[in-house]
């Protein structure tokens, strides 16, 4: 089995619990894990959860052994400057000595494969970095890396050995940029840990947002769609989540009547999504496409509130399409008031035990195809199948360090 070390920008993150969830995963499945990270981010200065990592997370840079140096060879050298040559994004010489430190602390922990989250400046480490220590790489492209800041895609799938999409629409536009080994393979969420709960009857039904309060979230078009509905049915929101746009959303529920039905709850841990989640009867997700070109491409919280029988109302994003289907939620076009506006009723006119079908096929359908255990399964699978020679045997000393 080979060693894998997992490159973030930051770890770790309120937002980006996915990755911890893989690296756990990856754990689970009795492979070796570390975390390699520019900024190290303690357990107790970040709100996620208090559970204890049972993995090494190690900051890239912090220390260098200078006994890698003997493991350079001129291909190593060659293969690595032909990458960070052809990249335009990063300034060269920075790259290749950041590179040069990760791919010594990968050497030395005896790494056999390394995998990047994002397809910016981490890919470009990790790739670089490879190259040097002469181990395999990949690189997964979650939203904004693709496709609102895409840096030399095509470059970074020509130079990695496996590249992963988080949906279809992701790897069409990976396999237009370049046609390398892209896979398909969505963030998983531990079923096991997200529990469907017996949520109690009642006339007015529980309604949830979970996310950022930005512009590609759609909750400005979530606000419109409710003010038809305040006369005609017994409702509650709780938007979950702070941003840039929280002021704006407030004044215009203010506007429009909708003050005694919403409630912006603020950002909560993942613990309290966890142990809140299953008590909602419905989750809404209007996210659309930005301006700025900024889209969800598999929003996770889908996901999560399938797993505890929690229906999803969506819109017809591709990443959200993959996910949600008729027989567990309702899908509408992005932008379009009217549609999340019937969607809504409907939902609400639905006989209990409906609704409850329509939960449990919610969380069969997450067990079946985003089980966080099989993914990692599948994605240990592909790096196990991907051919490389052994890298040279790990040494502590010399070293030079930061710390």
């Amino acid at each position: 089995m080979k060693n894998i070390a997992i490159v973030a920008p930051t770890f770790p993150v309120l937002s980006e619990t996915f990755i911890r969830t893989e690296v756990e995963s990856i754990q689970e499945c009795g492979y070796q894990v570390m975390v390699f990270t520019f900024q190290k981010n303690t357990i107790e200065n970040t709100p996620t959860n208090k559970q204890k990592m049972m993995y090494p997370v190690k900051k890239i840079g912090e220390t260098f052994y200078l006994s890698f140096l003997t493991t350079l060879s001129f291909d190593k050298i060659k293969k690595c400057w032909q990458f960070i040559n052809e990249q335009q994004s990063l300034p060269k010489r920075s790259l290749f000595f950041h590179s040069l430190k990760l791919a010594s602390q990968l050497v030395e922990a005896n790494i056999h494969h390394v995998h990047a989250h994002f397809s910016q400046h981490t890919a470009a480490h990790a790739i670089a970095a490879a190259k040097l220590a002469g181990i395999t790489v990949s690189f997964v492209g979650h939203g904004h890396d693709v496709n609102e800041t895409p840096f030399d895609i095509a470059t970074k799938i020509k130079h990695a050995d496996l590249v992963i999409a988080v949906c279809h629409y992701m790897a069409d536009k990976f396999n237009h940029a370049y046609q390398g080994n892209i896979r398909v393979l969505h963030c998983g969420v531990k079923t096991a840990l997200f529990t469907p709960q017996l949520r109690p009857i009642s006339p007015q039904l529980k309604f949830v947002f979970v996310g950022r309060l930005i512009e590609s979230k759609g909750l400005t078009y979530l606000l419109s769609s409710l003010k038809p509905l305040i006369n005609q049915y017994s409702f509650s929101l709780d938007i979950i989540g702070d941003g840039e746009l929280a002021d704006t959303l407030k004044q215009q529920a203010h506007e429009l009547g909708l003050s005694g039905h919403i409630n912006f709850i603020g950002a909560k841990t993942h613990a309290w999504i966890v142990k809140h989640l299953p008590y909602y009867d419905c989750l809404v997700a209007p996210f659309c496409v930005a301006q700025s070109g900024s889209v969800d491409t598999g929003p996770l919280v889908l996901k999560e509130a399938m797993s505890v029988g929690v229906p999803v109302i969506t819109s017809d994003l591709s990443g959200c399409k993959e996910i949600v289907t008729a027989a567990t939620g309702y899908i509408v076009e992005q932008k379009n008031v009217e549609q999340l506006s019937r969607a809504i009723a409907q939902f609400i006119s639905l006989a209990p035990n409906e609704r409850l079908v329509m939960g449990m096929a919610a969380r069969k359908k997450v067990k079946e195809s985003f089980d966080a255990h099989k993914q990692a399964l599948t994605l240990c699978q592909w790096i196990e199948d991907l051919p490389q020679s052994p890298p040279p045997s790990s040494f502590s000393t010399p070293r030079y360090s930061h710390e």
